[in-house]
């Protein structure tokens, strides 16, 4: 059970990680609401993964006077408080996203933003409370039993937002938020049967079945950045001549533009227009400063919009 736990810890660990990185490069790439959406999500999901697995590593690998000496206290206290935070912070920005995805009024809104905040604001103080209150000053065992239950407690709350993805996916109108919603929906609503099999078979292990939830909810934002960005972003549509105008861009840019959304080079876009491939880069350089992008993707994804 012990080597079963430790692999799927490390496999959890790196899908996390690995689609963290990819939403990053997107970003930079696109400057989108929805990579920078589920950043804010996925980077303390990220670092509590990467953190677990420390700790998990660490207590393996070290000897026994250096788990007590004063050194790996300090760690074990600042890993302890770390581990809290990014686990209540998770909760907060996770539940501030699904309340942002729904459809309801601003008061509303307003009104569950307050609620949720205050329950986890009371969740992160009874965690300090009780992570510190049992391990009466020994760190090492603070750090230990934060590992182990503290992250999977953490994630009861998460059936709630599967309960209202489930809810609210019904009355979304448009393709992205219904696919979010039901998203949350199908990752955290398994979470009712994960429990009593995690109390069951992985009660003493730092992995938790419950965390295959957390992998699936990346798996599906991977799976969404695939459709919305390279399905439909890179096949940018046509860009008319009134839309043209409307941007401020000439006829000779459009002519430019049209040809970088076929895919041309800039030595093919020269070519074809018999001009030096210098001027095709400052024509480029002049469309992307008066419509405020970088590269060809955000450029693409201005067009569709």
């Amino acid at each position: 059970m012990l080597i079963l736990s430790d692999f799927l810890l490390f496999l959890t660990t790196a899908l996390v990680v690995s689609i963290t990185c990819l939403c990053i490069l997107l970003r930079v790439r696109m400057n989108d609401a929805y990579t920078g959406s589920f950043l804010t999500v996925l980077t303390p999901l990220s670092l509590q993964v990467c953190l677990t697995l420390l700790a998990t590593y660490l207590g393996r690998v070290l000897d026994e006077p250096t788990l007590q000496s004063k050194s790996y206290e300090v760690f074990a206290l600042g890993a302890t408080l770390l581990s809290i935070l990014l686990t209540t912070l998770l909760l907060l920005l996770l539940s501030r996203y699904l309340i942002r995805l729904i459809k309801a009024s601003d008061e509303q809104k307003h009104l569950g933003n307050r609620i949720l905040s205050l329950l986890i604001l009371l969740f992160f103080l009874l965690s300090l409370w009780i992570v510190f209150a049992k391990s009466g000053g020994d760190w090492v065992k603070a750090l230990d039993d934060t590992i182990r239950y503290h992250f999977f407690s953490a994630s009861m709350f998460l059936v709630i937002h599967g309960i209202l993805g489930c809810i609210y996916a019904k009355r979304a109108t448009t393709w992205e938020e219904e696919r979010l919603l039901k998203g949350i929906c199908y990752t955290f609503l398994p979470l009712f049967f994960l429990f009593p099999l995690d109390l069951l078979f992985f009660r003493k292990v730092a992995f938790k079945l419950v965390y295959l939830s957390f992998a699936v909810l990346s798996v599906y934002l991977y799976y969404f950045i695939s459709r919305r960005y390279f399905l439909t972003y890179e096949k940018a549509g046509k860009l008319t001549v009134a839309k043209a105008k409307q941007l401020g861009i000439s006829d000779r840019e459009r002519e430019i533009i049209t040809l970088l959304v076929e895919g041309l080079s800039n030595q093919e876009i020269a070519k074809k227009l018999f001009i030096s491939p210098n001027t095709v880069k400052t024509h480029i350089k002049n469309i992307y400063a008066k419509l405020g992008v970088n590269n060809r993707l955000q450029l693409f994804s201005l067009i569709n919009n």
